[in-house]
């Protein structure tokens, strides 16, 4: 069986990768791949093969069944136990024509006719000794002592494969999670050719990930520049060794998934998990800075970085000088010995990488062959270049409350297009801290925080005032009243290093509010307002934000009096919201309101009457009800009756009444109405 190799191999960001393998061979062949049981959907789903000469061609590929052994063997008509595997061959392929060998030198041709038994004594112990029964080609029949048969040959040719097949797969068994594809090669007819097999697949693999070094001195840090050296981690989980194969990798994430070819199919159910409950962290006593005194941040101020003043992050300058020894060992010596330019030119040596931009995907071409063995992982070096980076400080209230983050500010000036990936930042020769280089485009500009800046120390307080009302709007019977909001924050700034700081204070964007006043011009992300400020040595400034935001308050017209109608038309007047148009409207919607309140109380009075007279009528009846036939009790229904019709006129003429003002009501509230909807602010 023939073996291919492995070209080339394209590794993916999603979980695949794409392999192509190559072999030659003269005349007809085969070549084996082999692969895990949960491989064989991904391969059979992509395989591709060519016979790249157009003399051959390849006839077919066969692969292993998804089946047990056991469900496998059951097929075939052999069955090869472990013992007496010689005489257990020979008694189930009776009626075969076979070849056989009679001590070293004596051939003899016969049919299987059966096995039997004899009796025989060895040293006075009886055993039973074997016999095969074959039908010879003269038509006698013999029986050969199996001691004395040392080989035989099945020439049935379905036996022969059958016999083949039952080992194959016995082996094949032993392995249980590996399953083997055959390419079936043919010649064409032209066996002196030499002819090349292409194989290309995908197959699901680990994904590579990147890893970055970026390495600044103190000189570099005034030229705003570091060294960024970019690594990537590539394992080869297959069965074959990489031998000097073209390795590309290719960030994106191009549609991919599983389809299954090989096995059953049930319906996954998904898996719940508890939720997972933190326990509690211990907290620090914040340090007072009410005893300070905070000078107002001045905008003209201007600061040079001396060489002197570009020291590692407060981390690093507050470690004891034994620490500062004893990691610097750990690096090895550090890189303080070789100069900024010598110590790029000796990584650039290292790193030769070419790129492929592919619109939704982005490739690295390692430009020189690597090899690996089976089961092995690497570190290929990507990207050695000297980018533009700068140490800044970042400060944001919602990730640390006390404390700015110590950041690199570092800009893609390198040909690249930069992969998502952890980093080691190394500053003059010592660690600095470690970070996460998010996916960067060419030119693209992101901060890096690497560690806390514990030696400057940040409070910040918020206060917020409502102003007076200072517009109006109609609209719907509503008026709207609208004033402003201001929020004033103020950042108290402590800088208790010997050093000036570059700080980024990242202000919270809220919903409405636009800065009103501030020491600097920000700039704009997605949710901060960024502003950039420099605090000198030792210093204490106090940073004040001015927000402002237009709120407003609604009133339905419908829910004031006259009264209050009145008071307002006074404000408005006042505050020369209206002009006397407006207040002609308004005072006039006011009397007619006052109108409607006047009518709506008389009715309700004459409602009051009119259940009072119901109640009392209902009492007389009662009374009419009890009375009996004597000339005493006749006088006093008469009395009664007249009391009762009297107020029964008096009921109607309120009932007459309330109609009449429930129609002049209706009129009133449409003549509002009408007039509400007339009103505008000039």
């Amino acid at each position: 069986m023939l073996k291919l190799k492995v070209k080339k191999v394209v590794m993916f960001k999603h979980g695949v990768s794409y392999y192509i393998l190559g072999g030659n061979l003269k005349g007809s062949g085969k070549f084996e791949l082999e692969f895990k049981t949960d491989e064989m959907n991904d391969i059979l789903k992509s395989l591709f093969v060519l016979d790249t000469s157009q003399k051959g061609y390849i006839s077919s590929i066969s692969f292993d069944a998804a089946l047990e052994t056991s469900q496998l063997l059951s097929q075939i008509s052999l069955n090869v136990p472990d013992d007496d595997s010689f005489s257990s061959v020979l008694t189930q392929i009776k009626g075969a024509k076979i070849n056989f060998t009679i001590g070293t030198a004596k051939k003899m041709s016969g049919t299987v006719m059966g096995i039997e038994y004899r009796e025989k004594f060895i040293k006075e112990e009886k055993i039973e000794e074997p016999l095969l029964i074959t039908l010879n080609e003269n038509n006698t029949i013999s029986k050969i002592p199996f001691s004395e048969i040392s080989s035989f040959e099945i020439l049935n040719e379905d036996l022969q494969k059958d016999l083949k097949f039952f080992l194959d797969t016995v082996i094949a068994g032993k392995k249980k999670d590996t399953k083997y594809i055959v390419i079936n090669c043919e010649s064409g007819g032209q066996d002196e050719v030499k002819r090349s097999i292409v194989v290309s697949y995908l197959q699901e693999s680990p994904i590579w990930k990147t890893t970055y070094r970026l390495i600044m001195s103190k000189k570099q840090a005034l030229e705003k520049k570091c060294l960024l050296s970019g690594w990537c981690i590539v394992e080869n989980v297959t069965n074959m060794d990489w031998e000097e194969i073209e390795l590309s990798l290719v960030a994106g994430m191009p549609v991919s998934f599983k389809y299954d070819f090989y096995h059953p199919i049930f319906i996954q159910r998904p898996v719940i998990t508890p939720p997972k409950v933190l326990s509690a962290k211990p907290i620090e006593i914040e340090e007072g800075m009410e005893m300070e005194e905070y000078d107002k941040y001045k905008m003209e101020a201007t600061y040079e970085i001396k060489e002197a003043e570009a020291a590692p992050p407060a981390p690093m300058a507050m470690a004891t000088a034994g620490a500062k020894k004893s990691r610097k060992a750990a690096i090895g010596g550090g890189f303080g010995a070789m100069a900024d330019e010598a110590l790029l030119d000796k990584v650039r040596t290292q790193t030769s990488v070419q790129t492929k931009d592919l619109g939704e995907l982005f490739e690295y071409n390692i430009s020189k062959p690597v090899s690996l063995k089976r089961k092995h992982s690497a570190l290929v070096p990507i990207v050695s270049e000297e980018i533009i980076a700068k140490k800044i400080l970042l400060y944001n209230k919602n990730e640390n409350d006390k404390n700015p983050n110590a950041c690199l500010e570092i800009t893609n000036n390198t040909n690249l297009t930069l992969e998502r990936g952890p980093v080691t930042i190394i500053y003059d020769n010592n660690l600095a801290g470690e970070a996460i280089i998010p996916f960067l485009n060419k030119t693209d500009t992101r901060l890096l925080n690497y560690a806390i800046e514990q030696a400057v120390l940040i409070d910040h307080e918020q206060k917020s005032e409502s102003k007076r009302v200072h517009k109006i709007s109609f609209s719907g019977h509503y008026c709207y009243e609208y004033y402003y909001t201001n929020l004033t924050t103020t950042y108290k700034i402590k800088n208790k290093t010997d050093e000036v700081k570059e700080l980024y204070l990242d202000h919270p964007k809220q919903s409405g509010y636009k800065i009103l006043e501030s020491p600097e011009e920000p700039e704009e992300t997605p949710n901060y307002w960024r502003f950039k400020l420099n605090i000198e040595p030792k210093d204490a400034v106090s940073f004040t934000i001015k927000e402002q935001r237009e709120n407003s308050s609604s009133y339905y017209l419908w829910n004031w009096t006259k009264e209050d109608i009145f008071k307002r038309v006074e404000f408005y007047i006042k505050q020369k919201f209206i002009n006397e148009k407006l207040e002609t409207q308004l005072m006039e919607i006011a009397e007619l309101i006052g109108k409607v309140n006047d009518l709506k109380n008389k009715k309700e009075n004459l409602i009051n009457e009119k259940d009072q007279m119901e109640n009392e009528q209902q009492r007389i009846r009662d009374n009419i009800s009890v009375l009996g036939q004597t000339s005493q009790e006749n006088v006093l229904k008469e009395k009664y009756v007249k009391k009762l019709t009297d107020q029964e006129n008096k009921f109607e003429k309120i009932s007459s009444e309330i109609k009449a003002m429930d129609k002049e009501l209706e009129s009133l509230n449409e003549t509002i109405s009408k007039k509400m909807d007339k009103l505008r602010v000039s």
